[in-house]
């Protein structure tokens, strides 16, 4: 890539373009690595996309001296370190619920794209799910409910709520493009 310290330093100031040129880069390269980890492609794009809203949130830190893609693979260790202890306490892996109170997330969602046109494309794809389903993406995404407290009001297990929820999130993201379903799961989360 022409310059990467430039747009990493762009990046870094907050440019939400030179962060897409990084994003459409180094994207496949940490889903393949995490995928040959963890041998589930679900879980794989969560950690991946994880990872960018890592590096989107905490981008003042990153030193432009350190090569990325040796910052991108710390991260990436370390969120797939963060998915096997949740397997581990059974407990839900919830790395980006930092972002709810960041006071940059309206404004990096409304310089990318309308509001309006996000939530209706992301509302859509929801309308479109099996029952079970959309109330699982709802009560997760929409109303903060944990898997445990999910499984209890549907009275199904908490694997079937996992499974239910790793299907609408993979729908959104090929409904949606890597991109375009980054900035949804940022707009939900600001909800």
């Amino acid at each position: 890539m022409k310059n990467e310290s430039h747009i990493i330093s762009r990046m870094i100031s907050g440019d939400i373009n030179a962060f897409k040129l990084l994003f459409d880069r180094y994207y496949p390269q940490v889903r393949f690595f995490t995928l040959g980890i963890v041998k589930d492609s679900f879980v794989a794009d969560d950690i991946a996309q994880n990872v960018f809203i890592k590096v989107w949130t905490k981008r003042e830190l990153i030193d432009c001296e350190r090569k990325f893609n040796n910052y991108l693979y710390s991260i990436t260790k370390n969120e797939i370190a963060d998915y096997f202890r949740s397997l581990v306490i059974s407990e839900p892996l919830d790395s980006i619920s930092s972002l709810k109170d960041s006071d940059h997330t309206d404004e990096m969602i409304e310089s990318v794209y309308d509001l309006s046109h996000i939530k209706n494309l992301v509302m859509k794809e929801v309308d479109n799910m099996p029952p079970q389903r959309r109330a699982v993406f709802v009560m997760s995404r929409l109303q903060g409910l944990s898997n445990d407290e999910i499984a209890s009001k549907l009275g199904i297990s908490k694997r079937t709520v996992e499974r239910h929820l790793n299907m609408a999130l993979h729908i959104l993201r090929e409904k949606l493009g890597g991109f375009l379903y980054w900035t949804a799961t940022l707009f939900i989360l600001s909800l």
